[in-house]
């Protein structure tokens, strides 16, 4: 009897334990803490800033205010030290960062620390064969390494501001998530905006909010569901047709707040119509849209929510045209681009919202392609890559192929950008 009952008891402990355990594992499943490294300067140790509360901790405070979809819970920590480059960095990587025990590091270093206004292409080889080492020994330490982007400063000359372009260029096409710093607060030629920095290194309390607003906010919710690098894709295309009221249309809804950002859309037709619009507020918080269409005689025209135009080039003629419409917010100017030629400006300040393609506006027949979205705006370089060159990665939010033909056969409408943010059909 004795031994019955104790056979029991040890039965029902056991059974308790594994549920237990279950439970716990089951839990652990749901939600999960993961750790972010920031490892870098005094910028993203937040110098500048009030009580040091830079770019960094924003960004932080926005992980930890949106409700991940992956049920995974942010903590981050920040190592960065003023004054450091990468040999510094290098030098203190196994003291400092491994025993983090973190998954992601980001690396936010510039070559301006690095001393590129003093020493030029030397330091430009030296930076970005010391930043592929570091990317390399984080994923053999298993972090998961993101790269942001160089900056201004405002003792650059025209040397140092090509050289800051040229290295961007690279980290936006590195096999590795990258971070577009530079078009939040450059002045288009590689100087602070005024009124967005504390002193000739570091920006302000605005320069930091400008900078934060440039990372994917889903970024490091996409990376936890290993979603790659996107690649661009070739012969995709989407062709709709205006049947008036019926005609479908895409909406892209950037996540959290934006304020610099370039959207670009490639498109055919040969008709007169709609081709793109974006829902904005500008300063005032006064609501508005801002269109790009296709007038009667061809040309391409973007009427901004404040009603200023800017015409463009006829590209009524059947023939692929890449269209870029960037803001920069820090220095209120929009910059529209057909081709990769710059077709005029309008000086605005806009926060940007729904994107929409297609609808009862648009030309009889038009096809498009390629429909990126960035949370940054982007200099002449980099506009002539989008119209041309390899995909542009840094701070991308939305990549849309259109069309079926890429790794993905679930949406014609799939974003393989490094964002869980989606399109909808309307």
């Amino acid at each position: 009897m004795m031994h019955s009952l104790l056979l029991r008891s040890l039965i029902l402990i056991t059974t308790l334990f594994l549920s237990a355990n279950a439970y716990s594992q089951k839990y652990s499943e749901k939600s999960s803490t993961k750790k972010i490294v920031y490892f870098g300067s005094s910028v993203p140790k937040g110098e500048g800033a009030t009580n040091k509360f830079g770019y960094t901790s924003i960004f932080s405070e926005i992980l930890q205010k949106r409700i991940s979809p992956n049920k995974t819970q942010w903590e981050t920590t920040n190592i960065s030290i003023g004054g450091d480059n990468t040999l510094k960095v290098l030098k203190r990587y196994e003291k400092d960062l491994l025993p983090q025990n973190g998954q992601y590091v980001v690396f936010a270093l510039a070559l301006g620390n690095e001393g590129i206004h003093e020493q030029g292409k030397v330091i430009f080889d030296q930076f970005e064969k010391n930043m592929k080492i570091l990317i390399e020994k984080a994923r053999a330490d298993g972090y998961i390494p993101v790269v942001t982007n160089s900056y201004t400063r405002n003792d650059y000359n025209n040397r140092d501001y090509d050289f800051i372009k040229r290295i961007n260029l690279l980290i936006h096409t590195w096999d590795v998530p990258s971070i577009n710093l530079l078009g939040a607060i450059d002045d288009l030629s590689g100087h602070w905006m005024d009124g967005y920095w504390a002193d000739g290194a570091h920006p302000n309390d605005a320069g930091h909010l400008e900078m934060a607003y440039t990372i994917v906010p889903s970024l490091f919710d996409a990376l936890e569901k290993n979603k790659p690098l996107p690649e661009r894709v070739k012969g995709s295309h989407l062709v709709f047709k205006n049947k008036n009221k019926k005609t479908k249309s895409l909406r892209f809804t950037p996540e959290h707040i934006v304020h610099p950002f370039t959207t670009a859309i490639t498109f055919k037709t040969g008709g007169i119509g709609q081709v793109l619009q974006f829902a904005a507020t500008d300063k005032k918080n006064n609501e508005g849209k801002g269109i790009i269409a296709i007038h009667n005689e061809g040309q391409l025209v973007y009427t901004s929510p404040k009603s200023d135009t800017v015409v463009g080039i006829k590209v009524n003629d059947n023939q692929w045209h890449t269209l870029v419409l960037t803001h920069y917010y820090a220095k209120g100017i929009t910059m529209v681009y057909i081709d990769g030629i710059l077709q005029g400006t309008i000086n605005e300040k806009l926060t940007a919202r729904d994107l929409q393609i297609g609808g009862s506006n648009i030309p009889k027949k038009i096809a498009y392609k390629d429909w990126l979205f960035y949370r940054s705006a982007m200099n002449k370089d980099e506009i002539n890559h989008i119209a041309e060159g390899p995909l542009l990665k840094s701070s991308l939010e939305l990549y849309a192929p259109l069309g079926g033909k890429h790794r993905s056969k679930a949406s014609p409408f799939v974003n393989l950008a490094q964002s869980l943010n989606t399109i909808s059909e309307l």
